[in-house]
């Protein structure tokens, strides 16, 4: 995890500067003495934490986090208890006071670390989710449609016909859209008129394929991709 130390003392530099270096999950991306050169390395750099004092010149680190919008993980280190509570209502992950220990600084490096991976899972489980259904307007309601189940797709003109395993659906939307909402590899394009799901695939001809029992033409312009797709993934 990339991090930034902002304080005006060159002895606390020097001890979270250490403390860091101990830590495997902690790199270092700069010290900084004051909140604006703090802003500037934000612009160049990805930091997830900030190991941040209080009392800075120009305007001190309550303000920085009030004033600056989406920052990343902020610590607190000061040897100022009075702004403790403002501190975590501005959403501090820790509060620091000096002089602090290693083993107090590891507990709020942990603290960081653990968030992350916590809002790391959220976003993957979120990614995961979203490619499992999609939800398409039908008769006037929002279907939701697991992708498991869709086996073909055909096209005319400006509707789909998505027939799943006990059902089919026709929805207000052209075929490079679907495709592009659906966003899976198991779906691909095998005639101006036709995407086949590759789960359902039974078989693939010279210039056909057979799909939940169904013959489909396989065009020339999408059979190579198609064979190649297989290869590869199969």
């Amino acid at each position: 995890m990339n991090c930034l130390i902002v304080d005006d003392e060159e002895l606390a530099h020097t001890v979270v500067e250490d403390y860091i270096s101990r830590i495997p999950f902690l790199k270092l991306k700069k010290n900084c003495y004051h909140a604006f050169e703090a802003m500037e390395e934000l612009q160049k750099s990805k930091i997830d934490i900030i190991f941040l004092d209080i009392n800075l010149p120009e305007i001190s680190g309550i303000e920085f986090l009030k004033s600056t919008p989406h920052l990343p993980m902020i610590v607190f280190t000061t040897a100022y208890n009075s702004y403790a509570i403002e501190g975590f209502n501005l959403n501090a992950i820790d509060y620091l006071l000096k002089p602090f220990s290693f083993e107090r600084f590891l507990q709020a490096a942990n603290k960081c670390f653990q968030l992350s991976k916590m809002n790391q899972k959220q976003i993957t489980d979120s990614n995961t989710s979203s490619n499992n259904f999609i939800f398409v307007r039908c008769n006037n309601e929002d279907i939701k449609i697991n992708l498991d189940n869709i086996v073909r797709i055909n096209g005319l003109k400006d509707y789909v016909i998505i027939h799943t395993i006990d059902n089919k659906y026709i929805v207000h939307y052209t075929l490079k859209a679907i495709l592009e909402k659906i966003n899976s590899n198991n779906f691909v394009r095998i005639h101006n008129s036709h995407i086949i799901s590759l789960k359902h695939l039974q078989s693939i001809g010279k210039n056909m394929v057979t799909i939940d029992n169904t013959k489909l033409p396989l065009s020339s312009r999408f059979k190579e991709p198609l064979m190649n797709f297989v290869k590869n993934h199969f």
